[in-house]
């Protein structure tokens, strides 16, 4: 089984600086060009898929709230998934213009929520606390 995390370790190297202010006309720090981390995933087999506004707005809530990534929002105003076969997890990368920001790793089941999102599919009947 392939790792996300070891498939795209060097080709996202660079964006995984701290993450601290910029002045406007700056580019984000932590970002490097969609390019290479969409190349890369190409030449493994792996897919890049381009998230809905409400995927992207749900994932930006998970960033937030999760402990392990800079307090705030993160860059960007879009977000793309990227998986390779074998592995069911995936790899969000926050898209800031022609830029991948912020990749995050995410859980199986929380792609499973993505692909419920951009269905529409809603849940009432769930069991209790």
């Amino acid at each position: 089984m392939k790792s996300i995390a070891a498939m795209f370790a060097i080709s996202i190297v660079s964006c995984v600086t701290p993450t601290v202010g910029f002045a406007q006309s700056e580019k984000p720090p932590g970002c490097i060009d969609a390019n290479v981390p969409k190349s890369s995933i190409a030449e493994h087999g792996g897919a890049w898929t381009t998230l809905t506004p409400g995927q992207w707005q749900f994932l930006r809530g998970i960033y937030a709230m999760n402990p392990n990534t800079p307090a705030g929002l993160p860059y960007g105003d879009g977000a793309a998934l990227a998986q390779v076969e074998g592995n069911a997890d995936g790899l969000v990368f926050f898209i800031d213009g022609d830029r991948a920001c912020s990749p995050t790793v995410i859980p199986h089941e929380l792609v499973d929520v993505l692909h419920d999102i951009a269905n529409g599919k809603i849940e009432h009947d769930l069991a209790g606390l």
